[in-house]
C-alpha cells in the first residue's frame, strides 16, 4: 500500500491485507501512515472501519507454556476518550488494554501493552477487539506478537526464594563475624 494510503479489509478480503486473520463485524481500516505514523513499520490497523469489529486468529500452543501477548496501541487523535479503547481475549483471560488520554497531537501517541497466560490447550484464540462508542473511528494498534516466555513464578515460590535469601544472608553474617 502507498504512503498515505489506507484500505478497509473485510471477511471477502482480509486474507489479502491481513493472512491469518478473520475480522469480526463490518471491517477495520488498515492504514500507511494516514491520521499518524505507525509504531513499527508503514502500516498499523484501525478496529474500526464502518463499525466497532475485531481480529481473530487462532494459535498452535503447547498445553502448560507461558507466553506472552503484546501490542502497541494509540487513541485516534482529535476524538473522544469514550470513543477510544481496545479489548483483548486470550487463553481463558480478557480485558481492556489501560484507556489512554485524550489526543490531541495530530499522530498516534503510541502505549505499550503485555499481558501473560498459561496455554491450556494446543490451539488458543486470540480476539483484539474495538472499544467504545462505535462510530466509525476509535484506537489503532500495532505491532502484535505473541512469543514464549519462562514460566511465571508463583508468589508462594517468590516468599520461599525471599526467605532463603534471608537465612542464607544471616549465615553468612555469621560465619563472617566468628
Amino acid at each position: 500500500m502507498p504512503d498515505g494510503g489506507w484500505a478497509m479489509p473485510d471477511n471477502s478480503n482480509s486474507w489479502y491485507w491481513l493472512p491469518d486473520w478473520k475480522i469480526l463485524g463490518t471491517s477495520v481500516e488498515l492504514r500507511n501512515n494516514v491520521f499518524g505514523k505507525a509504531f513499527d513499520g508503514s502500516n498499523y490497523l484501525e478496529l474500526e472501519g464502518a463499525a466497532n469489529a475485531a481480529i481473530t486468529q487462532t494459535l498452535d500452543t503447547v498445553v502448560g507454556q507461558w507466553y506472552e501477548l503484546t501490542f502497541a496501541y494509540s487513541n485516534r487523535t482529535g476524538l473522544a476518550v469514550d470513543s477510544n479503547g481496545i479489548g483483548w481475549a486470550i487463553g481463558g483471560l480478557s480485558g481492556s488494554a489501560p484507556v489512554l488520554e485524550f489526543n490531541n497531537t495530530g499522530g498516534n501517541v503510541w502505549h505499550d501493552f503485555s499481558v501473560r497466560w498459561q496455554a491450556n490447550s494446543s490451539q488458543t484464540l486470540l480476539s483484539l477487539s474495538a472499544e467504545g462508542i462505535s462510530d466509525s473511528r476509535g484506537s489503532s494498534i500495532d505491532n502484535i506478537a505473541v512469543s514464549a516466555v519462562s514460566a511465571v513464578p508463583e508468589p508462594n515460590t517468590l516468599a520461599l526464594f525471599g526467605i532463603g535469601l534471608i537465612f542464607a544472608g544471616a549465615i553468612s553474617r555469621r560465619t563472617n563475624s566468628a
